[in-house]
């Protein structure tokens, strides 16, 4: 998957959580775009074991090749 793309969906404006689909079958929620960083080849997503927290405990590394897809969560969207 193109950075392009996964930067485009933590950009939306309103933001909407979604899921980060990788090749090996694990999936990460982005419920804080803040807490992605993306580079050209590598996508650091930060893990927060403490929702009130403004720090991520973990971070994890993927290669962008390996992002399979973008899945907006519906369910946060019917809540707003």
């Amino acid at each position: 998957m193109s950075p392009e793309s996964l930067r485009e969906m933590l950009k939306r404006s309103p933001y909407i959580p979604f899921r980060l689909h990788i090749s090996d079958g694990r999936h990460y929620v982005i419920s804080r775009p803040e807490l992605v960083f993306i580079d050209g080849s590598v996508t650091v997503i930060g893990i927060v074991r403490d929702s009130a927290s403004e720090f991520f405990d973990e971070p994890v590394i993927v290669a962008n090749r390996h992002i399979t897809g973008l899945e907006p969560i519906i369910e946060a969207v019917a809540a707003n």
